[in-house]
């Protein structure tokens, strides 16, 4: 069982527009945020996704999940003068480099051989994903999970980059994302969803710690335990 509190503070404004706000909405004030969160996960898993709306408390939860700050923005530190094939593991393996960047779905070789600020929104979102791919920490948050991708490369990518993580031998990521669409193509070991605050996560085999469950296209899910939809 993983409990995580979340607390925002700022001052209680009490400027004429500010209480007037108070007044007519009835708010008593925005000065303060709090959140807790208890998350029951399986024993065993490597890939998770939190969902909810904008201003859920996502990233405040991301940052708090492996006990230090491990999130990774697929959108910063690359080298505007190197090519993305440069900036992608520099120390690591071509072969590994290359064969993350095709298996995210950046098959676009001449896309390789340019930086990352001249790619388009969703060659950015697959170069992201494949350099966390080669890297392979054993513990990592992405935050804004397709945020900035049209739905289409959304759920391309998060097929891509659900089957390629589960592949590092007991690696974990956590995906944050807004949108629920993607949780069909990824098809992670469990989702906690912040506005329902309700974690849904696949029954795994007690033998070889194998998930014989899928998640559906549903987004309104119930049961702590979801089996295989056929739609």
């Amino acid at each position: 069982m993983i409990e995580l509190e979340i607390k925002h503070q700022c001052s209680d404004y009490d400027s004429y527009r500010a209480a007037r706000v108070k007044s007519m909405f009835n708010a008593e004030s925005g000065c303060n945020w709090n959140k807790k969160v208890c998350m029951d996960l399986p024993e065993h898993w490597q890939l998770g996704l939190i969902v909810g709306k904008s201003g859920s408390g996502k990233t405040s939860l991301g940052r708090q999940f492996f006990g230090k700050n491990k999130i990774y923005d697929p959108y910063a530190n690359w080298e505007d003068n190197k090519p993305i094939i440069d900036c992608i593991h520099p120390d690591g393996d071509f072969n590994a480099v290359t064969g993350a960047l095709a298996g995210v779905g950046l098959g676009d070789v001449p896309s390789w051989l340019r930086p990352f600020k001249a790619l388009s929104n969703g060659q950015q979102f697959r170069a992201g994903l494949a350099r966390v791919l080669s890297e392979q920490p054993d513990e990592v948050v992405i935050d804004e999970f397709t945020s900035v991708v049209d739905r289409q490369i959304a759920k391309v990518g998060a097929l891509a980059f659900g089957k390629a993580w589960k592949r590092t031998q007991g690696k974990k990521a956590v995906l944050l994302s807004c949108h629920y669409d993607v949780i069909e193509w990824l098809q992670p070991d469990w989702v906690y969803d912040m506005d329902a605050g309700q974690l849904k996560k696949k029954r795994i085999c007690e033998v070889d710690h194998a998930w014989n469950s899928t998640f559906g296209r549903s987004t309104a899910v119930t049961g702590s335990y979801l089996r295989n939809i056929i739609i």
